[in-house]
């Protein structure tokens, strides 16, 4: 059995699932209130494998919804959905994921099953284009959580010439 130093590893894993970025962990209190949040700067044009929220500390008993979109600056481009609006995450668990499955853009965001299992095949979607500077952003509806705390993660593949995705915080 071959064993490869960890560089060559993470180089291999951007080639097959495609790069990885991440926020660093938001309280819920500031994040999953009900309002536009920016999660992800984004240039040029991309290509999402994987888009999820994963909570990191048990959500409160409210009815908070989430929902992903993207908005352009370069051109002007108002917010645009990415899913539709996810069910309750009313008192979910550390380790469960909302997650973007991609394709139609109706499509709600699901919450996964089981903690620490994402048990969604999810469709790529292009963002952007050649020469765009936006942003793929959570909408919270419905109400705002109270506790609890969690990341985003973001899969992608550049398509454009010095395309690339960042953390917004």
């Amino acid at each position: 059995m071959a064993n490869y130093a960890p560089s060559t590893r993470a180089r291999i894993s951007d080639l097959i699932n495609g790069m990885r970025v991440e926020t660093s962990i938001v309280l819920g209190t500031a994040k999953l209130i009900q309002a536009q949040d920016e999660i992800f700067n984004v240039y040029g044009e991309i290509k999402v494998h994987n888009l999820w929220f994963e909570v990191t500390t048990a959500i409160s008993a409210t009815a908070t919804t989430m929902l992903f979109n993207a908005t352009f600056t370069t051109p002007a481009i108002a917010v645009q959905p990415m899913t539709g609006a996810s069910g309750s995450l009313s008192g979910v668990a550390a380790g469960i994921r909302v997650m973007s499955v991609g394709g139609a853009v109706a499509t709600a965001a699901v919450i996964t099953a089981t903690a620490g299992i994402s048990d969604i095949a999810c469709a790529d979607q292009i963002i952007g284009g050649t020469g765009f500077v936006g942003t793929i952003g959570q909408l919270t509806g419905t109400a705002n959580a109270t506790s609890g705390a969690g990341k985003f993660v973001i899969y992608y593949t550049p398509l454009s010439p010095g395309a690339y995705v960042e953390a917004a915080y």
